[in-house]
């Protein structure tokens, strides 16, 4: 039998012969897809896979597509760093190859490498190789942009990276990728509002090379989808908090504000939701604040609570969830007094007659509103009145859905109930409501693994309470040891018989 160098060799030389390539390159796709793993290493090291490369500069798609295979396959078992070092003019020339494969693979293969530090340290000082994978990102072929989007995400979370990417040539072609089509340039805003919201360094580099303004002009564009778009990209920019500042110093929120009172009823129709959900998520960081800014806003998602609009209840009750999360936005929504007191009334007495995606977003906006991350005696009080606000008798409207047969309703209201359940005024209620205790101790009836989590979530909380006695507290405790999988087992008794 040929040793490993010799079939390697012998493998390497009819590949100089044109014609033998698409059966060489099977040949050898098929014997490197099934060799163990310690001798398919030594054969990707034994390997000049330079050959292989070269039967890339082909228009025939088939070998194309079977030296990407082998050439995939090979640097895989190759350590990292390997084929970067070795193969990087090669890698580099792949990423402008014109078929879409062969670029994947260079970019996977990048990709692979980049994930050790040092490597992404030594990549980072090849200005010409950055170049051609952020030309990637403008191509037509959304694998490939969404291939080289991640290696520049990557890039850009690391300290020397995101330097290197806000150099002046590297920046130039950002902007040269960007002027290729809206759906480039927005792609690129994406990522850059993704590598900010990691920190706020990242954030002040990225705002420091004058990549934010391009942004915020969109919002005076003329197309409304495009303005929708850019809307999208702002809340996810609010999510994080040193995005929130930037946006409040710009006065972002009061641009967005205004629109609301464009005359403009389509424009309106359509900008609403997304104002509202980034509105949702300046007012999340804080409240208060924002409250005494934008009453107007506060009272509008109140008002949009009691619309015949679906779309636009959903995104209301969301919003009015996200920001009732924390422990300020309680106390900001409750110095609202009626209004947020009819808005809990309205929302618990609309959920039974709405869609079911609708009635979902109405329990975990009360869910979000009844749950304390924190907890504090103000908070438990303003939870505790909210919670009487719920239909004629809370329990038993958490109860009707806890015990749903729709698995996203059955989902809600037991969040609901595991929120009800972190407070002693909740444990009370619990336990005074008739067969409660017992549904939650009764395995028997959930089926799906979320739902299980869902009553083991509660279970523990209440194996901790102090309002249970003995006997029911050893049940709980129990339950939480047992684990939230726990399955009864079923012991058989033979019974011999004398016949």
């Amino acid at each position: 039998m040929a040793s490993y160098e010799e079939w390697c060799e012998e493998k390497l030389s009819r590949l100089s012969d044109e014609d033998s390539r698409i059966p060489v390159l099977k040949e050898m796709k098929d014997f490197l897809t099934t060799i163990p793993r310690e001798e398919m290493s030594r054969t990707a090291n034994s390997l000049q896979l330079p050959a292989v490369f070269d039967c890339l500069n082909d228009s025939n798609s088939e070998q194309v597509d079977l030296a990407c295979e082998v050439l995939a396959l090979c640097m895989t078992n190759l350590n990292l760093g390997e084929s970067t070092n070795k193969y990087g003019v090669f890698l580099e020339r792949a990423l402008n190859h014109p078929f879409s494969a062969v670029k994947l693979m260079a970019l996977n293969e990048i990709k692979r490498n980049i994930e050790n530090e040092d490597i992404l340290v030594d990549l980072c000082k090849r200005q010409s190789l950055l170049i051609n994978i952020i030309k990637c990102m403008g191509d037509e072929d959304l694998g490939v942009a969404k291939g080289a989007a991640g290696v520049i995400k990557i890039l850009g979370l690391s300290s020397v990276g995101i330097k290197q990417l806000t150099k002046a040539d590297i920046l130039q072609s950002l902007h040269d990728i960007m002027g290729l089509s809206e759906i480039v340039r927005f792609r690129v805003y994406e990522l850059l509002i993704d590598i900010s919201n990691q920190s706020e360094e990242n954030f002040n580099i990225l705002k420091g090379a004058g990549l934010f303004s391009q942004i915020f002009n969109e919002l005076d564009n003329n197309d409304i989808l495009l303005r929708l778009n850019v809307l999208e990209l702002l809340t996810q920019l609010g999510s994080s908090k040193h995005g929130y500042n930037y946006l409040e110093s710009n006065e972002t929120l009061k641009k967005l504000s205004a629109m609301l009172d464009s005359d403009d009823l389509v424009t309106v129709q359509l900008c609403e939701p997304g104002i509202l959900k980034f509105f949702g998520n300046m007012a999340y960081w804080k409240p208060m604040e924002t409250l005494a800014k934008y009453p107007a806003l506060f009272q509008r998602m109140f008002n949009n609570i009691e619309s015949n609009d679906f779309t636009i209840i959903s995104v209301s009750v969301e919003t009015l969830g996200h920001i009732g999360l924390p422990n300020d936005g309680k106390i900001a929504l409750d110095s609202m007094g009626a209004a947020i007191e009819n808005a809990i009334k309205n929302i618990s007495k609309s959920i039974p007659s709405m869609p079911s995606e609708v009635k979902v977003h109405g329990l975990n906006c009360l869910e979000n509103l009844l749950q304390i991350i924190e907890p504090n005696n103000q908070v438990m009080a303003i939870t505790h009145k909210w919670f009487s606000l719920i239909e004629d008798n809370p329990m038993s409207f958490i109860w009707n859905y806890a015990k749903n047969p729709f698995f996203e309703l059955r989902l809600g209201g037991l969040g609901l109930l595991r929120a009800v359940a972190g407070q002693p005024w909740g444990q009370e209620a619990i336990k005074n409501f008739p067969g409660m205790v017992e549904f939650l101790l009764d395995r028997s009836v959930e089926t799906i693994k979320e739902c299980k989590e869902a009553k083991f979530g509660i279970v523990e909380l209440l194996a901790n309470s102090e309002v249970f006695d003995h006997t029911t507290l050893k049940k709980l405790q129990k339950y939480v040891k047992e684990g939230p999988f726990y399955v009864q087992a079923v012991t058989e008794v033979a019974i011999e018989r004398n016949d």
